[in-house]
């Protein structure tokens, strides 16, 4: 294995990504923006980790109205890509609720850093992605 034959066996997942463009296509499933190695996963009002009901979502310069999920990316061992590092920012959710994601519940500060449900739901989506890229997906870990 070497850095280019890697990049080479995961085109076709960025190739997905990039057809599933949120900043260029319209359609319900286009909620990616890839990367060099990797992507960002995006989440629309229709297409949302649980607990996202009711936050006001904008296009901005998108295809669509959508909000920020997380960030796939290649974890590397030497040459081999050996799995794929996720994590995730609710930011929609700290801007919009902020007296939620601010303040602690019984000693413990409400994070939206790699909350589950969002972890939950990007995990589905990178699963889903692969499959469509017809290539094996490797382990996932969060970051």
């Amino acid at each position: 294995m070497s850095y280019t034959s890697e990049h080479r066996r995961l085109a076709p997942v960025l190739a997905h990504a990039r057809k599933l463009d949120i900043a260029t296509n319209p359609e319900f499933d286009a909620i990616f923006e890839a990367l060099p190695a990797g992507f960002n996963i995006w989440c629309t009002p229709e297409d949302h980790p649980q607990g996202w009901d009711g936050i006001s979502l904008i296009a901005g310069a998108f295809a669509k109205p959508c909000g920020f999920v997380g960030t796939a990316t290649w974890k590397w061992e030497g040459e081999q890509v050996v799995g794929i590092s996720l994590g995730t920012d609710a930011y929609d959710l700290a801007d919009q609720r902020p007296k939620i994601f601010a303040r602690k519940l019984g000693g413990d500060w409400i994070s939206i850093h790699n909350r589950p449900e969002d972890i939950e739901w990007a995990v589905g989506k990178v699963r889903w992605l692969f499959e469509l890229a017809g290539a094996p997906c490797p382990p996932i870990a969060v970051e």
